[in-house]
């Protein structure tokens, strides 16, 4: 059993982990889908809410101050706030990590 302990422990790291990453592709229909209307990804001009391109460049997310990282802007698509909607239950697990993948990308 002592053998078989750290290959169980390798299998078990790598599904958790390669369950957050996401699929920036996925990201990109469910961003068309659900935050489009408003969000620019393109652009840097504003819509109902701030643009998004070279989020992850940026110190802080608009906002609410807070550095961008993965957590934070998980947080926010979770809460919501300041007009947006919360999408904690509205989107998956894997969405979210694909949606934070996807802009990622831009």
């Amino acid at each position: 059993m002592r053998k078989l302990t750290p290959v169980l422990l390798l299998v078990f790291s790598a599904c958790t982990f390669g369950a957050g990453k996401g699929d920036p592709d996925k990201g990109n229909e469910v961003f068309d889908e659900q935050c489009s209307q408003c969000h620019n990804a393109y652009s840097t001009d504003r819509k109902a809410g701030p643009a998004l391109k070279w989020l992850f460049s940026k110190n802080k997310l608009e906002s609410n101050g807070k550095p961008v990282t993965d957590a934070n802007v998980l947080d926010k698509i979770d809460t919501g706030g300041k007009g947006m909607p919360a999408f904690k239950d509205t989107l998956s697990a894997d969405d979210k990590a694909s949606v934070i993948a996807y802009l990622k990308t831009l």
